[in-house]
C-alpha cells in the first residue's frame, strides 16, 4: 500500500481536431485528478498530430487512390463530420454516392451526394473509400467479407498512420518512465488503430514492474467483430492494470458473462464503469449571471441527433440555438472555454443519443450537470445507471415528452430551481474530483482504503 502520494506520467493522445488544451485527456482525466490534490508530482507527455498533418497524409492516399480509380465512379463509406471535414480532399474522387450504416441516413442526401446502405455499394461503383479513422479496419473486413474482389476498398490510414512519429513517441515515453519512475502511468487513447501497441506497454512494464498503468474506453463499437474497438479492447486488456469503461456500463455487464462479441476478452474484471468528470475550473455553476441562451442543444448535427434539432427549431425558433459541432457549415468548433461559458449560461440542454447502434452515458451529462445547467435528456439505460430522473435532469422519450418538458421549465421557476439543486446536491456528493480520482487510486491500491464508491454502479 502506498502511502506518499503518486507519482504519474499522463500520455495524452489528442484528436487531431482538438489542441493540447482541449483534448479530451487533460480536460477529462488530468486536470479532475491534478484537482483532486491526491497526486504527487506529475508530467505530461503529448502524443497526436495536428489537422494539417491529417490533411497532408489524406491528399497523399488520395493521388494513389485517384491512380488507380481514374474517373471510375466511387462511393465514400460514411456520412459523419469525418468526411465533411475533409471533402476537399475526398471529393477529387468522382463521388457518386454515401454509404453509411445508420438506417436513418438511408435516402438522404450529404454533402450533395444520396446516402446508401452499405450493400447498394456494388450497384453504384467498383471503388469504394472508407472514411472514418475510428472504424476503418472493422468497416475495411466487413466489406471484404461482403463484396470479396466485386469491390476495391481503399482506406485512408492504415494500422499505422502515424509513421516514423510513433516510433519517436515510443522513445519518449520509454526516457520519461527510466528518468522520472512514476507510480502511475495514464494513457488517455484516441482512434484504436492509432494508439500505442501492446506490446509496447508489456515491454514498458516489464522493464518497470512496480508502475501501475491506467486507460480508458472512450468508444465501442460492438457491430464489427473483427478489427477496430473490439481487438483494441482485448489488446488493452493484455497490459492495463485498471480500464475505465466511460459511456456503457450495460455493455461491460454482458463483457464480464462472455456474452457476444465478447467471448474473447479476458481479464475483464480489470474495468469498472466510472464516467469522467470535468475540469473544475471550466465547468461550475454560475447562478448569478443572467442565461444567454433559452434552449440549447451542443455538437455536431450527426445521426438522430440532426432530427431533434430541425424538430426544435421548427418549435421554438429563435429560443432555440445549435451551438458547435465539428466542421458544421457556419459553425466553427468551440474551444473548450467558450464551449463551458455557454454551458453554464443556458438554462436548458437538449442532449439526444447520435446513433442507432449504441447507446450512451455522454460527456453532455456530466458538463451540465458540473455546470448546473438543467438538461432535458434522452431516455437511456446507460446515464439512469448514474442519475435518477430529478437528479439535475429529466428524461425523455419522444418529441412530446420534450416538449412538455422545456414548456413547462421555461414556465415554472420553482421547479425548475429544484430540478438544478438536486443535481447539485448529486454532484457534490458523488462527482467531486477528489471522489472520482479517489476510487481509481483505490482500485490499484495507491491510497488508503476509504469509502468513497460511486452510487447507482
Amino acid at each position: 500500500m502506498t502511502a506518499a502520494k503518486p507519482r504519474t506520467l499522463f500520455l495524452v493522445h489528442r484528436f487531431d481536431t482538438k489542441s493540447l488544451e482541449d483534448s479530451a485527456g487533460v480536460v477529462e482525466v488530468m486536470r479532475p485528478m491534478l484537482a483532486s490534490g491526491l497526486l504527487g508530482e506529475h508530467r505530461l507527455i503529448s502524443l497526436g498530430r495536428d489537422t494539417a498533418d491529417y490533411i497532408s497524409l489524406i491528399e497523399a492516399r488520395m493521388a494513389d487512390i485517384l491512380a488507380q480509380s481514374g474517373t471510375d465512379p466511387v462511393v465514400i463509406y460514411g456520412a459523419g463530420a469525418h468526411t465533411r471535414q475533409f471533402y476537399p480532399q475526398l471529393g477529387k474522387a468522382r463521388v457518386v454516392a454515401i454509404a453509411d450504416r445508420d438506417e436513418s441516413l438511408w435516402g438522404t442526401t450529404v454533402l450533395g451526394h444520396p446516402v446508401i446502405a452499405p450493400a447498394q455499394i456494388p450497384a453504384h461503383a467498383r471503388h469504394v473509400i472508407i472514411s472514418s479513422r475510428a472504424y476503418e479496419e472493422g468497416i475495411a473486413k466487413d466489406l471484404q467479407v461482403a463484396f470479396g474482389s466485386n469491390v476495391r476498398i481503399h482506406p485512408l490510414y492504415g494500422r499505422n498512420p502515424d509513421g516514423e512519429l510513433r516510433q519517436q513517441w515510443e522513445g519518449l515515453i520509454r526516457n520519461t518512465v527510466a528518468d522520472f519512475r512514476p507510480d502511475l502511468l495514464v494513457h488517455t487513447p484516441v482512434h484504436p488503430h492509432e494508439n500505442l501497441s501492446a506490446s509496447f506497454f508489456l515491454d514498458l512494464r516489464r522493464l518497470h514492474p512496480d508502475m501501475q498503468c491506467l486507460t480508458l474506453w472512450w468508444d465501442y463499437d460492438e457491430a464489427a467483430h473483427q478489427g477496430s474497438y473490439l481487438d483494441y479492447e482485448r489488446e488493452t486488456l493484455r497490459w492495463a492494470d485498471l480500464v475505465i469503461e466511460n459511456s456503457n456500463v450495460t455493455r461491460l455487464e454482458r463483457m464480464r458473462q462472455g456474452i457476444s462479441p465478447y467471448e474473447q476478452h479476458q481479464d475483464t474484471d480489470k474495468v469498472i464503469f466510472h464516467p469522467t468528470i470535468f475540469d473544475p475550473a471550466l465547468f461550475y455553476p454560475e447562478p448569478d449571471q443572467a442565461p444567454l441562451y433559452d434552449i440549447a442543444l451542443f455538437g455536431s448535427s450527426v445521426g438522430r441527433r440532426r432530427e431533434w434539432i430541425d424538430l426544435l427549431k421548427a418549435r421554438y425558433g429563435e429560443r432555440f440555438h445549435h451551438l458547435g459541432g465539428v466542421y458544421e457549415k457556419d459553425r466553427p468548433p468551440l474551444p473548450i472555454a467558450e464551449y463551458a461559458q455557454a454551458l453554464r449560461r443556458t438554462r436548458i440542454c437538449i442532449n439526444t443519443q447520435t446513433y442507432p447502434f449504441r447507446n450512451q452515458c455522454k460527456g453532455k451529462v456530466r458538463e451540465a450537470l458540473a455546470c448546473g445547467t438543467l438538461l432535458l435528456e434522452e431516455d437511456n439505460p446507460e446515464t439512469r445507471c448514474i442519475l435518477c430522473d430529478g437528479e439535475g435532469l429529466r428524461y425523455f422519450r419522444n418529441a412530446d415528452e420534450l416538449f412538455r418538458l422545456i414548456d413547462h421549465y421555461l414556465a415554472t421557476p420553482t421547479d425548475y430551481q429544484a430540478v438544478i439543486a438536486k443535481g447539485q446536491q448529486v454532484w457534490a456528493e458523488d462527482y467531486s474530483p477528489a471522489r472520482w480520482t479517489q476510487t481509481i487510486l483505490q482500485q490499484l491500491n495507491l491510497a488508503s482504503p476509504q469509502t468513497l464508491g460511486l452510487r447507482h454502479v
